[in-house]
C-alpha cells in the first residue's frame, strides 16, 4: 500500500483526497472481524446456560417477557443489556418507577437511553422481523458506518494506510464484539465520530444535529462541553479561530450543555419525578452519590500508604489511560475529546470490567503507528506490527466473549 500526504497551510499533513472505493477496506475490515467473533460466539455458546439456570444458581439478571432467543449466538446477542433494550423496543418505558414494598425504586427501562432500541423497533415493524436478528443487524449496520468515519477522520492526517490501520485498531479491540449484538455502542460510537468529523470540518449545524442524536443515545454529551470549549482555545491560540468557528464551537458547547441533562428531563416529565433517572440508576448501583474515584480508594485503602497510596493509583492510572490513548495524536480535537471522555469515565463510573467497553469511544487506537516515519518509503513495518496487535486483539475477544458476554458457570462480569 501507497500513500501520500500533503501540506496544509500551517505546515501540517493531511492526507491526499480520497479514492473511488476508500470504503471498500474498512468494510471488509470490519466485516471479516465480525465474522471471526461470529465464530467465537458460537463456540462460547456451547458452554452456555439459560437465564433460568442463571438466576438458578444465585445470579440476579432481568430477563424481557417480550420474547426467548434460543441458545446460541442469538441467545448470546440478546444477553444482559440487550434484555431491557429488548424490552424497551417491545413495551417502551413505564409511566411510572417501579417500586418494592418498602418504597425503594426498582431496576427499569429508564436506565437506558431510546434512541437504539426504538431504531430497532422501527426496523421490527418495517422488516417484520424478531428483535434479536433485527437489533443483530441494526448494531452490525452501526458499527460499520463507524468504521467509515473512523477511517475518514484517521485518512485526514495519517492518509491512506492511517485510515486502514484506525479501523484495525477499533475493529479487533477486546470489547469490540458489542458491535454485533443488541448493545448501542455501535450507533454511539458512529454518532460520536460523525459529531467530531463534522465540527473538525466546520459543520457545526451537522455537528449539532448529530448530538441530539448522540444524547438519546449514551450519556456522552457532557465531556463534550470542555472538548469543544478546549478546541475553540487551542484555535485561538494558534490564531485559526475564525468569527464563524467562535460562534459554532460556542454554540456546540452550549448545546452539548443542555443536551447533558436532556434524557433526565425526560424521563422526569413522563414520570413525573424530578430525580427518576437518579432513582433508576440507584437501583443497580445504591452508592451512586458517592464519586466512584472516592469509593475506588475507600476500597483500597489497605495498599501500602493507606488511602493516600490509593489515590496515588488512581493519578497514575489516569494519567496513563490519557498518554496512551491521546499519544501521537495529530488532530487536536480527537486528543482533547479522548482526554476529557477518560476524565469523565474515571469520575463518574465504576472501576470494573463492566465498563472497559465504555472506551471503544476514547478511539482506543495506536495513534503514533498510523502516522508514516519520517524518510518512511513503505509502510510495511507498521503494518506488520499492527496485524500483531489485531491478533492479540482477536485473542482478548476470545477471552470477553467466553468469559464476559456468554452466560456460563464460569461467568466473570457483565459486558
Amino acid at each position: 500500500m501507497h500513500e501520500t500526504v500533503r501540506s496544509d497551510v500551517v505546515g501540517e499533513p493531511v492526507a491526499e483526497s480520497l479514492t473511488r472505493r476508500w470504503w471498500l477496506w474498512p468494510l471488509v475490515i470490519y466485516l471479516v472481524n465480525r465474522a471471526l467473533n461470529a465464530v467465537m460466539m458460537i463456540v462460547a455458546s456451547r458452554s452456555a446456560i439459560s437465564l433460568e439456570q442463571l438466576v438458578g444458581l444465585g445470579h440476579r439478571h432481568f430477563g424481557t417477557d417480550a420474547g426467548t432467543a434460543p441458545l446460541g449466538y442469538l441467545a448470546t446477542a440478546t444477553n444482559w443489556d440487550g434484555q431491557w433494550y429488548w424490552e424497551i423496543a417491545a413495551h417502551g418505558y413505564p409511566f411510572e418507577l417501579p417500586s418494592d414494598g418498602a418504597g425503594h425504586v426498582q431496576q427499569n427501562a429508564w436506565a437506558f437511553f431510546p434512541l437504539y432500541p426504538y431504531l430497532v423497533r422501527v426496523v421490527m415493524l418495517v422488516t417484520r422481523l424478531d428483535f434479536p436478528i433485527a437489533a443483530v443487524g441494526v448494531s452490525l449496520v452501526c458499527g460499520a458506518i463507524a468504521m467509515l468515519l473512523a477511517y475518514r477522520i484517521a485518512h485526514r492526517r495519517y492518509g491512506h494506510v492511517g485510515g486502514i490501520l484506525a479501523v484495525v485498531g477499533l475493529s479487533t479491540f477486546i470489547c469490540s464484539p458489542v458491535f454485533q449484538i443488541a448493545y448501542a455502542e455501535g450507533l454511539a460510537l458512529a454518532l460520536l465520530l460523525g459529531v467530531l468529523l463534522a465540527a473538525v470540518t466546520k459543520r457545526y449545524a451537522v455537528a449539532a444535529g448529530l448530538l441530539l442524536l448522540l444524547a438519546l443515545t449514551r450519556g456522552v454529551a457532557a465531556p463534550l462541553v470542555p472538548t469543544f470549549f478546549l478546541y475553540g482555545a487551542y484555535l485561538w491560540r494558534k490564531g485559526r479561530l475564525a468569527r464563524r468557528d467562535t460562534i459554532g464551537l460556542l454554540s456546540l458547547t452550549a448545546c452539548a450543555g443542555c443536551l447533558t441533562f436532556l434524557w433526565f428531563a425526560i424521563a422526569a416529565l413522563v414520570t413525573g419525578r424530578p430525580d427518576a433517572y437518579v432513582l433508576t440508576q440507584k437501583a443497580w448501583n445504591p452508592e451512586l452519590t458517592v464519586v466512584p474515584v472516592i469509593r475506588f480508594i475507600d476500597r483500597n485503602s489497605d495498599v501500602v500508604g493507606g488511602a493516600a497510596g490509593a489515590a496515588v493509583i488512581v493519578v497514575v492510572w489516569a494519567a496513563f489511560l490519557i498518554w496512551f490513548l491521546t499519544k501521537g495524536q495529530k488532530e487536536p480535537l480527537l486528543a482533547i475529546w479522548s482526554a476529557m471522555y477518560v476524565a469523565y469515565l474515571l469520575a463518574v463510573t465504576d472501576w470494573n470490567w463492566s465498563n472497559v467497553r465504555y472506551y471503544l469511544l476514547a478511539l482506543p487506537i495506536l495513534w503514533p503507528l498510523l502516522r508514516p516515519a519520517a524518510g518512511e518509503q513503505s509502510p510495511a513495518q507498521r503494518v506488520a506490527v499492527y496485524s500483531l496487535v489485531g491478533v492479540l486483539g482477536l485473542a482478548s475477544q476470545w477471552w470477553y466473549i467466553r468469559y464476559c458476554m456468554t452466560i456460563s458457570p464460569q461467568l466473570v462480569q457483565v459486558p
